[in-house]
């Protein structure tokens, strides 16, 4: 019985969305088209690449077995189908070796649409894509250019995921791209099918897009693909990664906040050696060695401060005391300066000579009326010589006398009197002039007091902010380090502990509560199961083996089980082989499901899969595909590498699409042998290793 039958259902889907109808290798394209070797011809259904491995060493010659190229075309048609690589880097230096002219050309069919691409093998760049063309016209004509970033725009490939619920991986955001959906559908040989999520190797060198969490997230993508999602799930997966990626940024955070103290406490210390060495660099040493706090009587940074701000604290009341010693000498030269300047008033009030004055008494002497009248305003002053008013001063009078130019009563003025009136008035300038020089003297010391005081003052403000800046540093520093010693003491770390630890009972109810939703009854994961269980054992020759598909903990996984417990290596192997082959049953019954339709598993028998097993395996693919073509046409299009022939039912039969042989160089896949252009050693052998 068909497993279509046995699951009752019948397929929607006629063809798969994806693919490859005809590939062509071509040494050249100009000046006219040099195919390497004929046309390789696929089909929907299943598509065996079968690579005869000599019977012994001897048929063999200097190839060795594996080497025929089946690896390297699946690899091509990967870069077909978009990928950036057609090999690992030493091979793809050996094809462009030897055809630097290379291309491959090929036709294929995306959502019914034909397209023909050529792309370089060799030295050229530019990648060709013709919509609908035939592979001959592409090579003729080439079409539209395409570049790696837009060919798989160019195919339609890219816009496949648009069909997606979502667009991107939910947990990190990021997006889901075409280069996913091929890692799954093509997995690396290199991967060794170890388990359902693992697609590729870092040694296939395929510079594929990875995931940031490798299985978590491709499970997640597989999921979405098929449509496994039930309605509210995604939103919970959504909100479930939103807190989650909050609760990383808080650890992100709690973590910088633990740092925090020890940071500050460090650049404190520093900052506070580096000011006490400022102060007293004699001590840099003692400073440098310093504990904060140490032990007995030993110096520490905390006793180095009090001694220095002590220190400090003398010298500034050292030098206020200075400032007031330097006001009192100000205060007297001010006061000196105002009795002089003042005497300087009097002597100018009573005897001044201006010029006009002296030249008046060079004409003769003639009266000074201005001197007079200035001597006459002054009368009723003080004399600060004979303390009587000036006006009733004899000896005033007679200066007056002798500056008005008149004569006493009954005295007549002889030269000697004009010659006394000159010296009078020379006596007098000297007298004013001599206190100029008093006055200028007490004004320099008094600037050079104040200068001096400023200089003091500066320094009592400097020895002040040091003294704040050093107990300010002390203060930070013992606070920071007592943070740094107990972290949990430090607020902002509490807040954010307390935050974490909300935010982690969130994850884990949203989790749970998502894990009830998935646990409800699901009509898409029954079917999946359903299929998963028949194909398992349609394959396995005992009853006692079934099939299981698990969706524990938001996850995706095939177990192949002999009565109920797990089996062996080899089966998780066929898990993955039958998982895959069942997601693609799936995707031609379900409306939800959205994958391309097209599977590659490059030589499963080298992982560990015994022979009669193996054959089962492909007598299961044939009868599905059989089936599935007598109703609708096969949805899927199945691509397998061997070594191990074919169930001997299959090997003449249309599913055997190309036959290599490793043991001639005609039977290669580039017909000839490429392994002595490689650079990459056989590391048992120590000769070069061909292409596989």
């Amino acid at each position: 019985m068909s497993i279509l039958a046995q699951i009752s259902q019948s397929p929607i889907k006629a063809s798969p969305e994806v693919w490859i109808h005809k590939i062509g290798l071509l040494s050249r394209i100009v000046p006219e088209p040099e195919f390497i070797r004929e046309t390789i011809t696929l089909r929907k259904g299943l598509n065996i690449i079968w690579a005869e491995e000599p019977e012994s060493a001897e048929a063999g010659g200097d190839i060795a077995g594996h080497s025929a190229g089946k690896t390297t075309l699946c690899r091509i048609i990967r870069y077909i189908l978009g990928e950036k690589t057609f090999s690992n880097k030493a091979n793809t230096h050996a094809v462009k070796k030897a055809f630097p002219n290379g291309y491959v050309a090929a036709e294929l069919y995306v959502k019914g649409q034909l397209y023909a691409v050529l792309r370089p093998l060799g030295e050229n760049r530019n990648s060709y894509v013709l919509k609908g063309g035939t592979m001959e016209q592409v090579i003729k004509d080439k079409g539209e250019v395409a570049y790696q970033e837009n060919y798989p725009v160019k195919l339609g490939l890219a816009q496949l995921i648009d069909d997606f619920p979502t667009g991107t991986v939910v947990r990190t955001n990021e997006p889901i791209q075409w280069g996913h959906i091929l890692a799954w559908c093509a997995r690396d040989q290199e991967a060794r099918f170890q388990n359902i999520h693992d697609w590729r190797s870092s040694r296939s060198e395929s510079d594929w897009p990875s995931f940031r969490f490798p299985k978590s997230d491709p499970l997640f993508v597989m999921r979405v693909a098929l449509g496994l999602f039930l309605p509210d799930e995604l939103k919970s997966e959504e909100s479930l990664a939103e807190i989650s990626r909050q609760l990383a940024n808080a650890e992100s955070e709690f973590e910088r906040a633990k740092r925090e103290p020890e940071y500050w406490r460090d650049h404190l210390t520093d900052k506070l050696r580096k000011e006490l060495i400022k102060y007293a660099p004699n001590r840099r040493t003692e400073i440098q060695e310093a504990p904060l706090q140490g032990e007995g009587l030993f110096p520490d940074l905390k006793r180095l401060t009090a001694k220095t701000a002590y220190e400090l604290g003398e010298k500034q009341d050292t030098e206020e005391e200075q400032i007031k010693v330097i006001d009192t000498q100000a205060k007297d030269l001010l006061e000196q300066t105002v009795q002089i300047k003042s005497e300087i008033k009097q002597l100018q009030a009573l005897f001044q000579v201006d010029t006009r004055a002296a030249l008046e008494l060079k004409k003769e002497l003639n009266a000074h009326e201005t001197a007079k009248k200035q001597i006459d305003e002054a009368k009723f002053l003080m004399c600060g010589y004979g303390h009587l008013l000036v006006g009733e001063c004899a000896h005033v009078k007679n200066r007056q006398m002798l500056l008005s130019g008149k004569p006493m009563p009954n005295e007549v003025l002889s030269p000697e009197d004009l010659k006394a009136r000159e010296a009078e008035r020379k006596k007098v300038e000297n007298q004013i002039s001599g206190l100029d020089r008093v006055i200028k003297a007490k004004e320099f010391e008094s600037d050079g007091l104040a200068k001096r005081r400023e200089e003091i003052k500066t320094s009592i403000e400097t020895r002040g902010r040091l003294l704040t800046d050093l107990q300010e540093c002390l203060e930070d520093l013992i606070t920071w380090s007592e943070r740094a010693s107990s972290p949990l003491k430090f607020e902002k770390l509490k807040h954010k502990a307390i935050e974490i630890e909300k935010l982690k009972l969130s994850i884990t109810a949203k989790q749970v509560a998502l894990n009830e939703l998935i646990a409800e009854h699901d009509s898409n994961r029954d079917l999946l199961s359903l299929i998963f269980s028949a194909s398992a054992k349609a394959v396995l020759p005992s009853s006692a083996y079934d099939g299981v598909v698990k969706f524990q903990d938001r996850e995706l996984n095939f177990q192949i089980t002999k009565k109920g417990t797990m089996s062996g290596e080899a089966m998780e192997t066929l898990a993955v082989l039958l998982g895959d082959l069942s997601c693609l049953i799936y995707n031609s019954l379900s409306e939800k499901s959205h994958l391309p339709g097209i599977m590659i598993h490059d030589s499963p028998r080298e992982a560990d899969l015994g022979l009669r097993l193996y054959h089962s395996f492909i007598r299961f693919v044939a009868k599905l595909d059989q089936s599935f073509t007598e109703k609708t046409g096969c949805p899927f299009q199945y691509i397998l590498t061997t070594t191990t022939p074919p169930p001997d039912t299959l090997k003449k039969s249309d599913a055997v699409r190309l036959q290599l042989d490793a043991s001639k160089p005609g039977g290669l896949l580039f017909r000839t042998d490429l392994s002595f252009v490689g650079q990459e050693s056989d590391l048992l052998s120590g000769q070069p290793q061909p292409l596989s």
